[in-house]
């Protein structure tokens, strides 16, 4: 029985090659993208679940009220794990995490940057990164031992057994010696904590002091947990208060310092302060693609659902022969949903095949590296999504079609209109409203980011290379910062005279969210007042093309500058300056020091943010004399910016690396452009925006194909009509008119909903920028008539075909 239904099936699938073709690239074409999508969305929401007792596993969270306002942050003082392992045996293990780098030897004698982690001995307990050599338990409890992964070991032993051998890397102000004694496997993709080399926490004594690392109020890196029980977390922030007590004494305020633990499934997707560096996604960002996903397959079910309705007049008599012959309603409804589910298992063949096809584009837009693995959860997302499809493509159909009286049927009494015009017109409206809501969006998004592209920043950014320079290795911060800058200096000097270079400059930070550092100061009336500093040298204004509005620069050429100060406007406005030179910072423990200029405000940050008070200044002691705050959330080392002055880039660029090697010999030649730096910035909503675009192309695609199809059946089943109207002196084009303004009102009516849907849609998502543009009126007014246009095109081009048949052929049967 079962085996006839499916010879029905398929005899009926070929006999209407159109529809089913139709049917097939339209459910295709959605499925291959919803496929995609989904199996992104079940990516991301893997990640960091592949560890062992994963629920267990918290980052802690720092919570502190400043001025008034809460901070959080997911950095915390590195005192927390000696503090927490003594006050809570709810924890199993702990382990503080901190991000760093250094220079390292490489066996043929050049030197790169190794980035590594500091851990103690239970971050092996911690998680399940595999180890495929070297002794689990006895890792991480030499001071000078490292485990390293896979690639790494490749990396500075080829082939050879790593296991015993050692890398030197600069640590404080000489190079040591670390031995490898174990071999990690490559950290999966899905991992949010990201590493080449773990390094045992003791070397924290190479980068800060005992004081610091010993302070409640200076924080490195993150901490982690992993709790006896899931439960631990709550029963743990319920005594967070007595704890903070305990520990912080006299400086103890009720609710204005305490820490939470935040689970490590949601580790990827916790933007915010003091990260760490991860790679998150943003879980809107899963919830907007997972929605366009849902509307590129649900355009094309109801292509499926409007082209059974419409066929309906021609499967009626066989459904009323079929129950005249004995078929009863539920085998009707197998037969029909049976159709629908091989139109259904041939498109999700076809599916998958153009999710593979499309994955390299998608990975390459979105910097991930998904792979399409079929185990068990995503075969089961797919026999899912095609049990659904099958239901709601194929469901009301079926009912309707087995719900039909054969007598009626046979008796030829059927209106061909069934009395369900009103869903079928409802159906191909809403198909339009999906389409042009995408379209929309698609428009906004477009000329925001273009308007973003086009703002003035306020500074010169075209032609200007931002090259590396290689930190020198020392205990104190600001000594190294000093020697850094007087390398940099070095290099700059030895370009400056070169014709091939207009202009060179050094800076700290260069572009971007937290590329500065962020400081604070306490005022005389107890507030705190927060600012951005970034170090600058050489002619760094001028490189920059930025405009001093009052005083002058820092020249090199004034020793007294080492002391001197430039502020921007915005500072300047926030305490009201009329003339802000020979002023003074309002802290009161500053050393001595003077402001001698004002630069015109301009954006170090991306638009997302307004611009803020900032300082520039040549050397660091005289900022941090006086502050109280410092968060450094990016690059420490300085960078020399250039300006080219030559079409010759490869000659420019031979310059610059040919002097920075004389300088820095055995250091890698590094540089990126500043336009590329600035335009990695908006990549998220790029990205988003693309494949927005994509999907309203698709869902425009897939709907005018079922338009396609509507438009042909409803006009087979009135081709009678036509001849009649033809007979009586009816022209093609009253014929046309005729069809085509039913579907341009319901085109019509599909955007005058959707219009102000996706300004209100879109009004959260262009509210993140400092800078809002919207698209103008004509715009809009342009979009609505290129749909409206589209839509009579699809349809003409089909009702004037018909309005051109002889009616004596489409009469002689009567």
């Amino acid at each position: 029985m079962i085996k006839n239904y499916f010879k029905i099936a398929i005899r009926n699938l070929f006999k209407n090659k159109l529809h089913t073709a139709i049917n097939l690239i339209g459910l295709s074409i959605g499925l291959g993208v919803g496929i995609l999508i989904f199996f992104f969305i079940q990516f991301e929401l893997s990640f960091d679940r592949f560890h062992s007792d994963s629920e267990k596993i918290h980052r802690v969270k720092s919570h502190e009220v400043v001025d008034g306002e809460m901070n959080e942050s997911f950095s915390s003082p590195m005192i927390v794990e000696e503090a927490f392992r003594e006050e809570f045996p709810q924890i199993e293990h702990i382990s503080g995490l901190v991000t760093s780098n250094v220079q390292a030897k490489l066996p043929d004698g050049t030197k790169q940057i190794q980035s590594f982690l500091l851990v103690n001995a239970d971050f092996l307990q911690l998680f399940s990164f595999p180890l495929v050599q070297g002794d689990r338990s006895s890792q991480l409890k030499d001071k000078f031992s490292i485990l390293v992964t896979e690639k790494t070991a490749q990396r500075y032993f080829g082939d050879e057994d790593p296991i015993g051998k050692s890398i030197q890397l600069e640590m404080g102000e000489e190079a040591q010696d670390y031995l490898v004694t174990g071999v990690l496997r490559n950290i999966p993709a899905n991992s949010s904590i990201q590493f080449e080399m773990l390094m045992p926490m003791d070397n924290m004594d190479f980068f800060a002091n005992e004081q610091r690392m010993n302070s409640w109020y200076n924080v490195w890196g993150q901490n982690i947990v992993k709790l006896r029980n899931p439960e631990d977390a709550a029963t743990m922030e319920s005594q967070m208060e007595t704890f903070m007590q305990k520990v912080l004494g006299e400086d103890y305020a009720p609710g204005q310092f305490y820490f939470t633990f935040h689970p490590i499934s949601e580790m990827h997707f916790s933007e915010g302060a003091g990260n760490g560096g991860l790679q998150t996604t943003r879980k809107s960002l899963l919830w907007i693609l997972g929605g366009i996903a849902f509307l590129v397959v649900l355009i094309a079910c109801i292509n499926f659902t409007t082209m059974a309705i419409g066929r309906a007049t021609m499967r009626a008599k066989e459904v009323g022969v079929r129950k005249t012959m004995g078929a009863n309603f539920r085998q009707l409804i197998f037969q029909f949903l049976t159709e629908a589910f091989l139109i259904t298992l041939f498109s999700t063949l076809l599916g998958v095949l153009i999710a593979e096809l499309l994955l390299p584009t998608f990975n390459s837009l979105f910097e991930k590296e998904l792979g399409l693995a079929y185990g068990p959860i995503q075969i089961g997302i797919l026999i899912t999504l095609m049990l659904l499809i099958t239901l709601l493509a194929g469901a009301y159909p079926a009912f309707f079609l087995s719900g039909l009286k054969p007598i009626r049927v046979l008796k030829g009494n059927l209106s061909i209109h069934f009395g369900k015009q009103g869903l079928r017109k409802g159906l191909v409206g809403f198909q339009f409203f999906i389409s042009f809501l995408l379209l929309a969006a698609t428009l906004i998004m477009v000329n925001q980011m273009n308007a973003i592209r086009n703002f003035n920043l306020g500074f010169d950014q075209d032609q200007v290379l931002v090259i590396e320079i290689p930190d020198v290795p020392s205990n104190s911060f600001v000594k190294s910062l000093k020697e850094s800058f007087a390398k940099a200096e070095t290099y700059r000097q030895a370009i400056e005279g070169r014709s091939e270079i207009a202009t060179s400059g050094i800076t700290v930070g260069t572009y971007g969210d937290d590329a500065y550092w962020e400081l604070g100061f306490p005022l005389e009336d107890g507030t705190q007042f927060d600012f951005y500093v970034n170090f600058i040298g050489g002619e760094y204004l001028n490189t920059l093309g930025l405009e001093l509005v009052e005083g002058r620069g820092l020249s090199p050429e004034i020793g007294s500058d080492s002391s001197a100060l430039l502020i921007n406007e915005a500072f300047a406005e926030a305490f009201q300056w009329d003339d802000p030179t020979g002023e003074l910072l309002p802290g009161t423990e500053f050393n001595p020091h003077q402001i001698v200029g004002v630069v015109k405000d301009f954006h170090h940050e991306s638009l997302y943010r307004p611009i803020a008070p900032i300082v520039f200044a040549k050397s660091p002691e005289t900022i941090f004399s006086g502050i109280n705050n410092l968060m450094i959330r990016s690059n420490t080392n300085p960078r020399i910016l250039v300006k080219n002055a030559t079409s010759n880039f490869d000659a420019f660029l031979s310059v610059l690396e040919d002097e920075y090697l004389k300088v820095f010999p055995g250091e890698n030649f590094e540089f990126s452009f500043l336009d590329e730096s600035i335009e990695a910035q908006y990549r998220a909503d790029d990205r988003l925006g693309k494949m927005v675009l994509a999907a309203s192309l698709i869902a425009i695609l897939i709907a005018s194909m079922g338009l396609f199809a509507l438009v042909a059946l409803s006009i087979a089943g009135r081709t009678k009509e036509i001849g009649i109207r033809k007979v009586l002196g009816a022209t093609s084009w009253s014929i046309s008119w005729m069809f085509g303004k039913e579907y341009i009102l319901l085109t019509l009516s599909g955007i005058l909903i959707a219009f102000p849907l996706s300004i209100y849609v879109m009004q959260n998502w262009i509210s993140q920028f400092a800078i809002r543009e919207w698209p103008s009126w004509l715009s809009f007014i342009i979009l609505v008539l290129g749909v409206l246009i589209f839509t009579i095109l699809i349809v003409s081009s089909q009702s004037f075909r018909a309005s051109k048949l002889n009616p004596v052929k489409t009469l002689k049967d009567e």
